[in-house]
């Protein structure tokens, strides 16, 4: 069996000697952490030496468990979301890469769309999130492929406190923003049930202040509209305990939104009607077996993503209203996904995972009657190995192949190591070196009018070191990271106009993106107090290093468009006898919105976000009560996220919550 290990290990390092491919990974710290932070970890979610894995912590998620997930990334993480406004489209960039460069997975499961390559965040609740990781740069490739700049894992895991529980939230917000939130849990033991149901509608007919700072006579107060939305859904549990290493379940996911998108502040148009509707079923059923030294894990999933679109305008009140589009998406993917993990001796460890994928996707534009369908099958198989040389050193290997439509892509390697340089105060070396490829989605490939089968994998090197710190005295806990990595992605695909009026995506960029990250928390804990301080920053120079693509493009050396060089954020969290305090304050630097020098056009000023929240609850016999208010945007900043884009001023909200 140790032979096999080092052969195994060989082969993985091999991978970097074959044209185009890398990776890499860190064992799991072992620091006891205080209860209000720490999240439970299965077997399968180990990752290897030199990982850089930041898990959010439970106050965050109760924080913010009305909000979405696009919201609490951007308050708590170096992730940037661009959003359209509130409650509209919010895509993720990490590192500096592209919204289809973002993995997210659900439980293991990728849910990007195989159309786009993207996901929407503002339509995943945080209600439903039990766990969040987020894997940055190449730590990304032991559980998703293709995601140059890293990963986001969400997890539900399984209750199994005996009884019935209820749980009821109602909450009240500015706007005209009403929200509903139920659970029921049940367990016997040996079966845990789980069903939760969520629902939010809002006006969201929000006052912002637009500054044009070409014409100050247009600049001043507006009031939204057309902006409307409402969202609903449901997740229903099943967990069966067959023995003491054994556990089977299923998972079903079912939601839908219908949101309204305004015109663009500063449109003209007399009559503006757009509106998205987004239908989602998703299923999961799995087989999960922990073993001493071999576990394995074997799941099966159905994702059934539906979309329609459609907008109308009317230049003016003598012209007839026009439909510019009535669009209509759907994607239907067959996921299937082998983990394994061996342990032997002398802390030896291998991982293998494969996964078998169908999508089905469907596209058609009603009012051009342009559209296509297209099957597409992929096959992934992972393995890394793991070592551990005493009690500092650990070094991991990876070597992952692809298979799409018959199409065998390059190997994609990756070796990483890491050091414990103080036992004591737990300080940690990690260094990684890796090799990546994003595949292009289907949209790119066959989209009419534009799609370019022609189209090869934007390929990406990356080079990543860290140091990491944790350490305790008394009541008081320490922890901080600070990462840095540089990475050079080739033939990045990039949408540009044609000669025929469409636009068409070609393999263009040469883009380098690298940067630092630093996190930093203190925690006290003594008696009935606790409190929590947390800082982070990132700096993320990401720049275009490719010769000019359109006449005018001026972008050669500049930060891309809509990538903060600047971001950060601080929470403070304050808990006394039931009652507990919460501001987190988040800063987005200035954003270029064009690839010209133009001076006339602007890009879009950095600001400053505050939030404070302030709760406490009662138990009232076998009726524990809480209530919470928050106000958001304390210091009344106005501000856009994407240009023409405002979102809203000073707003509050009020949660009332009730277990039985």
């Amino acid at each position: 069996m140790k032979a096999f290990a080092y052969i195994a290990l060989s082969l993985v390092g091999m991978g970097f000697f074959i044209p185009k491919g890398v990776a890499q990974y860190s064992f799991e710290d072992t620091i006891p952490l205080h209860e209000v932070i720490i999240t439970a970890k299965s077997t399968f979610d180990e990752v290897g030496a030199g990982a850089v894995v930041q898990r959010i912590d439970t106050l965050v998620l109760m924080d913010r468990i009305t909000g979405t997930m696009g919201e609490l990334l951007a308050e708590n993480t170096p992730v940037f979301i661009k959003t359209h406004g509130r409650g509209a489209l919010a895509t993720a960039s990490m590192r500096g890469t592209g919204a289809s460069h973002t993995a997210v997975l659900w439980n293991n499961i990728p849910i990007n769309s195989p159309l786009t390559g993207q996901v929407d965040f503002s339509l995943i609740p945080v209600y439903l999130i039990d766990e969040m990781s987020l894997y940055f740069g190449s730590s990304s490739l032991q559980n998703s492929n293709g995601a140059l700049g890293g990963s986001i894992a969400i997890e539900n895991r399984p209750d199994w406190e005996k009884g019935t529980h209820l749980k009821f939230m109602q909450g009240f917000a500015s706007f005209g923003t009403y929200s509903s939130f139920g659970q029921v849990n049940w367990s016997d033991g040996k079966w845990s049930a789980r069903n939760r149901l969520f629902y939010e509608s809002s006006e969201n007919n929000f006052l912002y202040y637009y500054n044009d700072p070409r014409n100050q006579e247009s600049s001043g107060y507006h009031k939204l509209k057309g902006a409307s939305y409402k969202k609903m859904g449901t997740l229903n549990e099943l967990f069966y305990r067959v023995n003491e290493q054994d556990v089977a379940g299923t998972q079903v996911w079912v939601q839908s939104s219908d949101r309204f998108i305004p015109p663009l502040v500063g449109n003209s148009i007399y009559f503006h009607k757009e509106n998205q509707t987004d239908k989602t079923i998703r299923l999961l059923a799995f087989y999960k077996h922990y073993g001493e030294r071999f576990s394995y894990e074997l799941q099966s999933a159905y994702l059934d993503d539906r979309l329609s679109y459609y907008l109308i305008n009317q230049a003016n009140s003598l012209a007839q209203a026009n439909s510019l589009a009535d669009a209509s998406n759907r994607s239907q993917s067959s996921i299937n996904q082998w983990n394994s993990v061996w342990r032997f001796e002398k802390n030896w460890r291998i991982n293998f995972d494969a996964e078998f994928r169908t999508d089905w996707v469907h596209s058609i534009d009603y009012e051009t009657t342009m559209g296509y369908s297209h099957r597409q099958n992929q096959i992934s198989a992972i393995v890394s190995v793991h070592k551990m040389l005493g009690d500092r050193w650990s070094f991991s290997s990876l070597l992952k192949y692809q298979w799409i439509q018959g199409q065998t892509l390059q190997p994609v390697p990756s070796l990483s190591a890491e050091y414990l340089l103080n036992k004591k105060n737990q300080i940690k070396l990690k260094g990684n070196i890796s090799r990546n490829y994003h595949y292009p989605s289907l949209n790119d490939l066959y989209y009419l009018p534009g799609g370019n089968p022609g189209l090869t994998d934007e390929k990406g090197r990356t080079l990543e070191f860290s140091v990491h710190h944790q350490s305790g005295w008394g009541n008081f806990q320490w922890s901080q990271s600070v990462s840095s990595y540089y990475s050079i992605i080739n033939d990045w695909i990039q949408w540009i106009p044609s000669d025929y009026g469409y636009w068409e995506p070609h393999n263009l960029k040469k883009v380098h993106s690298r940067g630092v990250e630093y996190y930093t928390a203190l925690e006290y804990m003594h008696s009935d107090f606790a409190g929590k301080l947390k800082v982070q920053y990132a700096f993320t120079p990401t720049t275009n290093q490719s010769d000019p693509m359109t006449e005018g493009d001026q972008s050669k050396g500049q930060q891309l468009i809509y990538i903060p060089k600047h971001s950060g954020g601080m929470m403070v969290f304050l808990s006394y006898r039931g009652w507990e305090l919460t501001t987190m304050t988040h800063y987005l630097g200035e954003r270029q919105t064009a690839t010209t020098n133009d001076s006339q056009i602007y890009p879009e000023p950095s600001y400053w976000l505050t939030n404070l929240s302030l709760g406490s609850h009662w138990q009232l016999k076998k009726i524990k009560v809480g209530v919470k208010g928050k106000v958001e945007n304390l210091w009344n900043a106005a501000y856009s996220n994407l240009k023409n884009r405002p979102m809203p001023l000073r707003n509050y909200s009020l949660l009332l919550k009730f277990e039985f």
